[in-house]
């Protein structure tokens, strides 16, 4: 049985004369949460893009559900979403009218109840017919994370879905993400907020200067940085600690 959602192995990608990954290799567990993490320019939307068959790769094998990106993309996009930087709901349209479009274009059968469950379960029934230009921004991404799930995909892709939320609609997108695990979907997160990936991932890797130059669980990356220094008590290193002293390691070999 494959338990494995994504397997990467030595990917390649490059743009012009600038190549963004230079054999990128990392697997992710079906089921899990899996966080991508980079400076900006790290090449992880990238990377989410060659996984969601939007961009070819130059060199290396990419598989997502058993089925190799390039080869049979078709079968890769029956099987996934994605829900960029950016919400990407149609403002002249509903809340309701944008998930019913969403369940038409999937071909799947009685798309207002299919609407009508996901209204509810990301907490727009109230919203459901007003237009979305009307929504706040942590509405709009509940949306469009809803929209993402129609269908039922087995893998979502989720890149930095948290920009510039506030605090609050942070907090319900991570909450969301977690019952999204909890009921057996996939999830591959890029973010640049550390604290994320810590409240959320299974697995954390770190991609720097086009290659992954570390990867884990948070308890063992915790181990990749230094003893923590005894004073009253013993502290542990944040995330963000980490992913510094890891980068800066690298860019002083």
């Amino acid at each position: 049985m494959q338990t494995k959602s994504i397997q990467v192995k030595g990917l390649q990608k490059s743009y012009k004369q600038l190549q963004v990954l230079k054999g990128v290799d990392f697997e992710v567990e079906k089921g899990s949460i899996f966080a991508l993490l980079g400076s900006n320019g790290a090449g992880k939307t990238t990377v989410v893009k060659i996984l969601s068959t939007l961009l070819k790769p130059d060199s290396g094998t990419v598989s997502v559900n058993g089925f190799d990106v390039a080869a049979k993309p078709d079968n890769v996009r029956q099987a996934v979403s994605l829900t960029g930087q950016f919400a990407a709901v149609d403002e002249v349209l509903t809340g309701r009218e944008n998930l019913i479009m969403i369940a038409k274009l999937r071909h799947l059968k009685y798309p207002r109840q299919v609407a009508d469950d996901l209204l509810k379960r990301f907490g727009l029934t109230d919203a459901a017919n007003r237009k979305t230009s009307t929504y706040s921004g942590g509405m709009r991404r509940r949306l469009d994370i809803a929209m993402s799930l129609v269908g039922k995909p087995q893998l979502i892709f989720l890149d930095e879905p948290t920009t510039g939320l506030d605090p609050e609609a942070r907090i319900e997108t991570w909450k969301i993400v977690k019952e999204l695990s909890d009921g057996g979907t996939t999830v591959f997160l890029t973010t640049q907020y550390l604290e994320e990936a810590e409240q959320l991932a299974d697995r954390i890797a770190i991609l720097h200067e086009g290659r992954i130059i570390a990867g884990g669980t948070l308890e063992e990356l915790k181990k990749l940085f230094p003893p923590a220094k005894v004073e009253y008590v013993e502290k542990q290193p944040t995330l963000e600690e980490i992913f510094l002293a890891i980068i800066g390691k690298k860019e002083a070999i």
